[in-house]
């Protein structure tokens, strides 16, 4: 293979953290008045938020993968290359689980291989 990412080890793309799932319930607090009769409520909202130790070698940026089963397939969540070593998926679902990897991108466009494998479960509202 001709690409300047022969290797992971070599590559230095290490995947460290995942499965910080922020989760957040929109609603009123501090408040004396009593809750509204049929009140409408916000939905949960969940999200993945992954991060990563930065490449040692020369990057324009990241992709991020997404599959909903083990070893794939994957499906690139971001457009282009993003510069920050993390990334928030926000379009998870409650109680599903998701195995995200990264690549880093070098200024041709070559991807390195894929990062370990991170699972994460969403759990449900």
């Amino acid at each position: 293979m001709n690409s300047s990412f022969s290797r992971r080890s070599l590559f230095g793309l290490l995947f460290v953290a995942l499965a910080v799932l922020g989760i957040s319930r929109c609603g009123r607090t501090g408040t004396s008045n009593p809750p509204l009769q049929n009140a409408v409520t916000a939905p949960t909202v969940h999200s993945a938020t992954l991060s990563w130790e930065a490449s040692t070698s020369v990057v324009v940026g990241y992709n991020v993968y997404r599959a909903t089963q083990a070893g794939g397939p994957y499906l690139r969540l971001n457009s282009s290359p993003i510069g920050p070593t993390s990334y928030a998926d926000s379009t998870v679902l409650a109680g599903h689980t998701y195995f995200y990897v990264v690549t880093a991108a070098d200024g041709n466009g070559v991807e390195s291989p894929f990062s370990d494998e991170v699972r994460a479960a969403v759990p449900s509202p």
